[in-house]
């Protein structure tokens, strides 16, 4: 959460389109997000805040979903972590929950259906109380 307590969305995926139409689909929920258009990106700012969920799309160039979402659980456990992908398998969706992904969510969704994943994965993080560090 942000100090201004607001609960706080990264949302990674190497297609800008995605990323504003991810942020455009939550942002009448009053929620604060950013961007990040790579796994690199996504670690640096990480670094520098604490989020309480993170969308990562699967497939990127450099650092894989699945790499960022091993880096991100060990950093940080108490974030919850939304996978999303065009290329749904279920090899992918098992290898990311065993990891520590909240879920999976194939491309192209509804934003009702984004809206309502988002809010789940917050009410998990809130019962299972956030990680310590950051602010």
């Amino acid at each position: 959460m942000t100090d201004t307590g607001k609960k706080a969305i990264l949302v990674v995926d190497d297609e800008i389109t995605v990323c504003k139409s991810i942020r455009s689909a939550l942002v009448q929920e009053n929620y604060d997000i950013d961007l990040a258009l790579s796994g690199e990106e996504a670690l640096q700012k990480e670094q520098v805040k604490r989020y309480d969920v993170m969308i990562v799309d699967l497939m990127m160039p450099g650092i894989s979903g699945l790499d960022l979402l091993r880096s991100i659980k060990t950093t940080n456990p108490g974030v919850q972590v939304i996978m999303v992908t065009g290329y749904p398998t279920m090899k992918n969706t098992l290898q990311a929950m065993q990891i520590g992904a909240f879920d999976f969510l194939p491309k192209p969704f509804l934003p009702a259906d984004l809206r309502s994943l988002v809010a789940k994965a917050l009410a998990a993080g809130e019962g299972q109380g956030r990680a310590s560090g950051g602010s």
